[in-house]
């Protein structure tokens, strides 16, 4: 198996960056016209698993981008997997997990695809090498983080599957508002910044990365539950596993998250302005109609009776949204941290 580095464009497209650049554009006026803070504490430590964590859920001082000074939750999570899935197949007629092909005008079956055989064919069809003489699937595995060049042409292959390998030395420290600000100000998710905190303590990113392009097609590869491990840093979701199934039927695709239980309206996680995230339908069943423009509202939920805003995740593909995919929230109201990025990641001893 052949391995290759990344160019900036493929690099872009399959990770997500660990820097603490943001465009978090959350308002710095205190006037207390434009935010609202949460006198109670929101977030549920106890939703969250156990697994993987390596320290207590800890309050500190911390202070947020309207200016506020209050307390945040604190807690690591070491990169470690209880569940790993096949993300590229090995052979041609293998499952493997998902992908979205597109970047090149003119492919065959562009969208959410499910890493098969009929995939394959696709990639094929479009001139597109991606199935060995021995009938494997070219996989390319990158190694040693960034770095330059791609796929050389006259290589004989001009297709592949991106998979990185798990890297468990990896540790990441999240910081989340304990008392939750909303404010008036919107700040988008589709950057390369971490915007949420699953309950499995693994975060989400932005939508998910497509096919790139240089001598040929190379498609970053999720597992089932819309996963990936980043080739610097730590497994990261670009889809909301708890109610991704809803979306691959939708699609038409024929599989399911196998290891994490799916639900339409209860906590999914939180977002990086510690207010909850729900699945697509409220606590009696309905599916809400007066969401913001984030896919947020104020509303009571089983955990809150009293009511409290929070956000919904849908289980569509709006291609004219601003993501492309509002399986996760386009956007968050919420004020963040800045005294302590939301999420850091270090090495581990």
């Amino acid at each position: 198996m052949k391995q290759f580095k990344f160019n900036l464009l493929t690099l872009i497209l399959f990770t997500c960056s660990l820097s603490s650049c943001s465009s978090d554009s959350s308002s710095s006026d205190d006037d207390d016209s434009n935010t609202s803070e949460t006198t109670t504490l929101v977030l549920n430590t106890e939703l969250f698993s156990e697994y993987s964590r390596i320290s207590d859920f800890e309050l500190v001082d911390c202070t947020l981008s309207d200016g506020t000074e209050t307390q945040c939750y604190k807690v690591s999570y070491q990169n470690i997997r209880e569940n790993v899935t096949v993300v590229c197949p090995e052979y041609e007629d293998d499952l493997g997990g998902l992908g979205v092909y597109t970047g090149t005008d003119g492919l065959t079956g562009e969208g959410l695809r499910s890493l098969d055989a009929e995939l394959w064919a696709d990639f094929e069809a479009d001139g597109y090498e991606i199935i060995n003489e021995d009938g494997t699937v070219n996989i390319q595995i990158p190694a040693g983080g960034p770095g330059s060049g791609f796929i050389e042409e006259g290589s004989g292959i001009s297709g592949s599957c991106l998979d990185a390998e798990l890297d468990e030395t990896y540790l990441i420290t999240y910081y989340i508002p304990a008392y939750p600000v909303k404010t008036t100000t919107e700040s988008t998710t589709n950057t390369t910044d971490y915007w949420g905190i699953s309950l499995d303590g693994f975060p989400f990113a932005e939508k998910p990365p497509s096919s790139a392009s240089n001598v040929g097609v190379a498609i970053p590869g999720l597992d089932t539950c819309g996963g990936h491990s980043q080739p610097d840093g730590p497994y990261h979701y670009h889809l909301i596993p708890q109610v991704i199934d809803a979306l691959l039927e939708q699609e038409g695709i024929d599989r399911t998250c196998s290891f994490i239980d799916q639900s339409s309206n209860t906590i999914l996680g939180y977002a990086k302005d510690g207010f909850p995230m729900y699945g697509y339908e409220d606590s009696d069943g309905t599916t809400p109609s007066d969401l913001d423009d984030c896919n947020g509202h104020i509303h009571e939920t089983d955990d809150f009776p009293d009511g409290i805003y929070h956000y919904h995740i849908t289980n569509e593909i709006d291609s004219n949204s601003d993501t492309g995919y509002t399986n996760i929230l386009p956007c968050t109201y919420g004020a963040t941290v800045v005294s302590d990025d939301f999420s850091s990641v270090s090495i581990s001893e």
